[in-house]
């Protein structure tokens, strides 16, 4: 054991912090950009949003900007090669209502004994997961849908292909933390449990770990505390986290979406081989490499309308080892079993939905969960579908129905 005490859930592992690892930084630390022309202090770190493997992601308080933002810090190792700050500079725009993709504000580098780390400052958001958590939320499922899929759409007119979308990372924006103050949100939120870091062995660099881990924050508990009718605003989607995002014309990088959230050519190899580097777009068209997020996209519409209507039918899909069948049988089941019944009416009724609506949403969804990436259809044409046009976008009182308890991670900062 390198540490005396041991990590609880939800922090990072302390193995994660030494030579090539993560960035050393604990709450009250001010990130100040290397190379910058003033060399003044210019990021204090407010509080934690999320960690993974490769990165810790931060609230901090811009000095000089004067607002709020998210800091995301990737590992040492990781950083030569991440592509995310020039996929995300590429991606930026200067209009007033950017598109469903998360804004980068700056981005820099920073030096550590583990080494040199990337930092990629954003706005801040709330997970739409945890968004859909929040009492008295009130949501249009549709635009929320249609939102992500505009993202989507922006995204891959620019020439990139997402590669890891899911719903850990879509996003919610949230702009009133700029009128907050450090001691405001501290003051909202509870105190931070801490696991100190004390090296067993003396010979152990203190200063490739922080002397303590800290859990991340309630960004929901903030945000009722703080801004008590952001639950009855219309939710800004962004869409986050591009590390594993890549330009259309460059070789696709090693796969980390969830198996169930995967596209069928990226699942499969992973549940019959355990391979997630199989080269499953290398003789798609560029257009079509699109069609792999489109097929995610339908995953994560799905998974967020259940989410949202709170169903707890056990009609979906198996996995596919219980779907194999002998040679020339149908691999899969041709159609999709419709509930029907009270449990079946009462499913398509939640949250306002009518049975016209929830046909129009499996409709989309056919669209999108297509078996052959060649057939799926691209995000850019999923906008122009029936469910998506003509109908109102706007948050209505009900829309909102019980959501089920989920606990997934703060934020996913693979």
């Amino acid at each position: 054991m390198d540490f005396a005490f041991m990590v609880v859930e939800d922090m990072e592992e302390d193995k994660n912090y030494g030579p090539g690892g993560l960035f050393p930084v604990k709450l009250g630390d001010v990130l100040c950009p290397e190379g910058s022309a003033s060399g003044s202090s210019r990021y204090r770190i407010s509080a934690k949003l999320g960690h993974g493997s490769y990165s810790t992601v931060w609230l901090a308080r811009d000095l000089v900007g004067r607002r709020t933002v998210a800091v995301k810090i990737v590992r040492a190792s990781e950083s030569a090669t991440s592509r995310e700050a020039a996929i995300l500079k590429h991606l930026r725009t200067p209009i007033s209502n950017p598109p469903a993709v998360v804004q980068l504000l700056d981005s820099f580098t920073v030096t550590s004994v583990n080494g040199i780390h990337q930092v990629l400052v954003t706005e801040p958001v709330i997970l739409l997961q945890h968004l859909l958590e929040l009492p008295g939320i009130q949501v249009n499922m549709r635009s929320l849908v249609r939102q992500a899929i505009e993202g989507l759409a922006f995204i891959h007119e620019r020439g990139i292909a997402h590669g890891d979308l899911y719903p850990s990372n879509i996003g919610v924006a949230i702009p009133d933390l700029d009128s907050f103050s450090e001691v405001d949100i501290w003051g909202k939120c509870a105190p931070p449990t801490i696991v100190p870091l004390v090296a067993c062995d003396l010979a152990h660099d203190v200063a490739s770990f922080p002397p303590y881990l800290t859990h991340a924050i309630d960004l929901g508990e903030l945000l009722v505390s703080a801004v008590p009718d952001f639950a009855a605003r219309e939710p800004r989607v962004r869409i986050l986290d591009l590390g594993c995002a890549y330009f259309a014309e460059s070789p696709s990088p090693r796969c980390h979406t969830p198996r169930s959230y995967a596209a069928p050519e990226v699942a499969f190899p992973m549940i019959a081989h355990g391979n997630r580097d199989a080269p499953w777009d290398r003789h798609l068209p560029d257009r079509m490499r699109g069609g792999i997020s489109s097929g995610a996209a339908g995953t994560t519409s799905w998974t967020t309308r259940r989410r949202s209507a709170g169903a707890r039918q056990q009609n979906g899909l198996r996995t596919s080892r219980q779907y194999r069948t002998g040679s020339g049988q149908e691999p899969i089941l041709p159609k999709w079993r419709t509930p029907s019944g009270p449990r079946g009416r009462n499913a398509y009724s939640a949250g306002g939905q009518t049975a016209e609506d929830a046909r129009g949403l499996v409709t989309l969804l056919r669209r999108m969960l297509v078996i052959d990436p060649m057939e799926r259809a691209p995000a850019s044409e999923l906008l122009q579908d029936p469910y998506l046009v003509g109908r109102d976008l706007t948050t209505k009182p009900s829309d909102h129905v019980p959501l089920p308890v989920e606990h997934p991670s703060p934020l996913n900062a693979g």
